[in-house]
């Protein structure tokens, strides 16, 4: 009769787990900054400026020009020995991951971004041109078709910096206004 209660018990716990899933966040991120690989590419310096933890403003412009503005936070370290940028994103409508590493015989950064409900990775490259970072990214789409993301990282400085987005159809040819735009500044300051 113990074994059955136990059973039980142990059955109906599962099945409450499963109906109801608890989902937790991680508000203070226990990943270490880390520090930039000496081995690396000297252009693996080009990416330092996001290291750290960052408060963002984000705004989102819809088709219809409606407006959507939140918080969220972005955790950034070096991973894998200094070699590879981790960017954690956690915000209200989102939550995910992107790796990126300077890759000297292809000049440019390669990686990709993996967020909660996005389906498969998404493959990107980015390049430092003129003090601002580009980054692309591959494989987004909506109502008008495929499309390549690309965000552009400016007005660097120690503690602020802005993005905002642009998106082609025609396979970079031609580039207009993306969906969305946001300023960080490093946390605590």
């Amino acid at each position: 009769m113990r074994y059955v209660l136990v059973f039980l018990v142990l059955f109906a716990t599962n099945a409450v787990a499963q109906d109801a899933p608890v989902i937790r966040y991680q508000p203070d991120p226990d990943t270490p900054i880390g520090t930039r690989n000496p081995g690396a590419p000297e252009q693996s310096a080009q990416f330092d400026f996001v290291i750290g933890d960052w408060d963002v403003v984000i705004t989102w412009t819809g088709p219809d020009g409606e407006t959507n503005t939140y918080n969220a936070k972005w955790h950034n370290s070096w991973i894998v020995d200094g070699f590879v940028v981790m960017q954690e994103w956690r915000g209200p409508y989102a939550s995910g991951s992107e790796m990126r590493q300077y890759y000297a015989e292809e000049g440019q950064w390669m990686g990709f971004n993996i967020y909660a409900g996005w389906g498969t990775p998404k493959p990107t490259t980015a390049s430092f041109i003129d003090g601002e970072m580009l980054v692309v990214i591959e494989g987004a789409s909506d109502d008008r078709g495929a499309f390549l993301n690309r965000e552009t990282y400016s007005n660097i400085e120690a503690d602020r910096w802005r993005m905002h987005s642009n998106r082609s159809y025609d396979n970079g040819e031609t580039w207009e206004r993306g969906a969305y735009e946001m300023i960080a500044t490093r946390s605590g300051s």
